[in-house]
């Protein structure tokens, strides 16, 4: 394995990791802010931009190595943090709606949803335009 390859997948590696943790990290805050009726709303909106950040930078690196042929051995399915996200929003509409207005889903938690969905769909285009590319 040349230097190139083996810091290429260090990288990889460092991103995909520092990813997982955030997404544990702005999960669990997500949740706790929920569950304290919005006690630590203050916390949600700068773990969702950092969150945001390293998702992007995760995603972006990944797609640049796939574009440029790099493509690591690693594989980390995007379809995970979809699941992730929309199992913890459909979870918090059913509680909200069983235990009424006490409590609330923070426009916070909305955005981080939209923003997973974004990347996941930007993701796929362009996975579809890489394999349109590579089979002509």
């Amino acid at each position: 394995m040349s230097f190139q390859s083996k810091r290429d997948h260090f990288f990889e590696n460092f991103w995909r990791y520092t990813t997982n943790v955030w997404t544990l990290v702005c999960i669990g805050i997500v949740l706790l802010d929920f569950f304290t009726n919005g006690s630590y709303h203050y916390l949600v909106a700068p773990a969702s931009v950092i969150y945001g950040s390293l998702l992007s930078i995760f995603v972006g690196t990944k797609e640049f190595n796939r574009w440029f042929e790099r493509d690591g051995s690693g594989r980390h399915p995007g379809e995970i943090f979809v699941a992730a996200w929309s199992a913890v929003f459909v979870f918090l509409i059913i509680i909200s709606l069983w235990l009424g207005n006490s409590f609330v889903i923070s426009s916070d938690v909305i955005s981080i949803y939209i923003m997973v969905l974004t990347v996941f769909a930007i993701t796929q285009s362009s996975k579809q335009l890489y394999t349109k590319k590579k089979k002509r």
